[in-house]
């Protein structure tokens, strides 16, 4: 279990660290045991920044920020946070320790053995869930005022079932509070995973506790259905599937679904966020309400834990062996030996996640075409146009397409490394005696590089920006390349062993503006920078012709922060923004790379579409 030769930190404060949880690219995870009199002693889970890191202040505030946020929240069903300590410059947080399963590995064991979920299995596990939700959108801090608590990480992942039939929300590692800096996110950023995300925190927006009712529909309706919804092979059709993809009926899967339980889901997953729910307790109340009229009966904590049990009981045996020998390989009476290396427990499901792209086979039932499937039949339901690309989809089922699993899914179980010692010290240079003309050299350098910089500076004060070219756009297979818009890969997401958020955070160090485009290179004029997204939105516009040109003339206005990424941008006419067209037009002007400036500018760029 333990890794050779590499000897581990046993103590963390007051806790003895027994075995490795899982590691990332930012922290790691353990289990813990806090000893007291007479015998006492109860199993924690430590997380804590990696050593290399800990004097990082962006990391120890990230790690700070999910404490203070966690540790306001006391609710049976959301993971307890019990204590933030720093022990010789390192920082840490002690959590509650979890016997059971996320959600994640339930569904992909239902989905193969195409066993579906009964509903009051499903009511039951919602109602403790947006329970949970309901307490963390409306919690108060001490002078009375409401926090503005908002999840944004809902995913099966992310809810964890106990053996004894508990739902608890993990990992509010990324949670947003109103007016908490540490916790925001620069302008655009896009925190959590795609495939949950409503449209409007997609597109960098400005969010409210709605979002999180729209992760949860989807999570209810991939419980219902035993197929993913939105998820695909990559994030810009995952991202495209999101904004665009008419939602297939849930009654296609599910025929005998109340038809209480239909509407409450349509109105979760609303695009809209003001026909949505408007609070967690709504959306479970009307499942309960739903299955009260179709004289279903809500599943106890009890049964919910039987459950468990019967489909994971080999797992959990597994593991509770695992902790058991961690636990007695630390005892006092141990061998000095024992606690040369720390161990590894990996998580159950850790397997099915790096195969899951190579188990179609194992899903025969599963249909691609869903021209049959009812349109929702819900009042509120926006109707989508007839040619969306996506209307012959079918969503994936669970093992198609893989997803970090567990209840850190930015965490990877650690696998061993290289062989310790590869990279060596070059030998020191001697360096004779130098005479002081080099460093009289070196400080002329330097003034004149200063010198230089502050000409550059004034330049660019005194530039004003001009506004572009119009841009003609033409509908012409011969004269359009095709257009690569796929995002760069997500970061590589791993598994944890037990129910208690991320090592530090559900993502790269540094978020990209939008999720759509990467960076390119900066260009010396506006026109230039258009002129290299020209290509991209003729693409656009052949990608949706069919669905026609608005008759009034069409203009962009682009509001560019100083480093030269656009900030915004909106389209005239104002119906143009709902459109598939002019999404995608958006999609390619915000990933445009303008030249700097010393402030922030808007321009308006007049666009002519010709259809040929």
């Amino acid at each position: 279990m333990g890794i050779p030769g590499v000897h581990s930190q046993t103590r963390l404060g007051r806790y003895e660290l027994l075995a490795r949880l899982a590691t990332g690219g930012m922290g790691e995870i353990f289990l813990a045991r806090l000893e007291g009199a007479a015998g006492f002693e109860k199993l924690y889970v430590v997380k804590r920044i990696l050593p290399h890191l800990a004097d990082d202040a962006r990391f120890r505030q990230m790690l700070i920020s999910e404490a203070q946020i966690a540790a306001k929240m006391s609710h049976p069903n959301i993971c307890q946070v019990y204590e933030l300590g720093e022990t010789q410059g390192q920082l840490y947080i002690a959590m509650e320790y979890l016997e059971g399963v996320t959600m994640l590995p339930l569904l992909r064991k239902a989905s193969k053995a195409q066993a579906p979920l009964d509903f009051g299995f499903v009511a039951g596990v919602v109602q403790q869930t947006c329970d949970a939700l309901h307490y963390a959108h409306e919690l108060k801090d001490r002078g009375g005022e409401n926090l503005g608590l908002i999840h944004r990480d809902v995913s099966p992942s992310n809810v964890f079932l106990t053996e004894s039939g508990v739902a608890k929300i993990l990992d509010f590692g990324i949670a947003k509070a109103k007016g908490a800096s540490s916790t925001k996110t620069e302008d655009g950023a896009v925190k959590g995973k795609y495939a949950y995300m409503a449209p409007e925190q997609l597109r960098g927006g400005t969010i409210d506790r709605r979002v999180d009712l729209f992760a949860l529909g989807v999570v209810l309706y991939e419980m219902l259905a035993l197929r993913r919804l939105f998820q695909r092979k990559t994030d810009y059709l995952t991202f495209r599937a999101v904004m665009e993809q008419p939602i297939p009926d849930i009654r296609r899967y599910r025929p005998d679904i109340p038809d209480g339980i239909a509407d409450a889901l349509a109105r979760a997953l609303d695009r809209d966020p003001e026909q949505r729910f408007e609070t967690a307790r709504q959306l479970g109340n009307a499942i309960l309400d739903a299955v009260a009229a179709a004289q279903i009966r809500p599943w106890t904590q009890g049964e919910i834990g039987d459950l468990v049990k019967a489909n994971f009981s080999s797992e959990l045996g597994k593991r509770s062996q695992e902790v058991a020998t961690a636990v007695h390989r630390t005892a006092s009476g141990a061998p000095a030996g024992h606690r040369a290396t720390m161990p590894l427990i990996a998580q159950n499901d850790a397997a099915s996640d790096e195969g899951a792209e190579g188990d179609d086979d194992a899903f025969p039932s599963v249909e691609t075409n869903v021209d049959s499937a009812p349109r929702w039949s819900a009042s509120h339901q926006i109707e989508r146009p007839t040619t969306d690309p996506f209307q012959n989809n079918t969503p994936p089922p669970f093992a198609s397409v893989g997803e970090p699993t567990g209840s850190a899914p930015s965490l990877q179980p650690l696998r061993g490394s290289g062989p310790i010692g590869q990279n060596t010290l070059s030998n020191p240079v001697v360096v004779g005696h130098r005479s002081l003309l080099w460093p009289m050299v070196a400080i002329a350098m330097v003034a004149i590089a200063g010198g230089a910089l502050f000409l550059v500076w004034k330049q660019m004060q005194n530039q004003q920006p001009q506004q572009p070219a119009v841009i003609n756009l033409t509908q012409e297979h011969e004269t359009t390349q095709p257009i690569d818009r796929t995002p760069p890969p997500p970061p590589d997401k791993g598994s944890a062993a037990v129910a208690t958020g991320s090592a530090t955070e559900d993502e790269h160090p540094v978020d990209p503006k939008h999720p759509v485009h990467p960076p390119q290179k900066k260009y010396a004029t506006y026109d230039q920078a258009l002129a290299a997204q020209k290509g991209a939105m003729v693409q656009c516009l052949m990608d949706h012709r069919d669905g026609g040109l608005p008759n009034e003339a069409i203009t962009a206005v682009i509001n560019i922060s100083a480093n030269g990424r656009a900030k915004s941008v909106q389209l005239k006419p104002d119906t143009l923004n709902a459109a598939p067209l002019g999404g995608c037009i958006r999609n390619v002007l915000m990933g445009a790379a303008f030249p700097n400036a010393p402030s922030d500018n808007t321009i308006t760029v007049p666009l002519k579409p010709k259809a040929t």
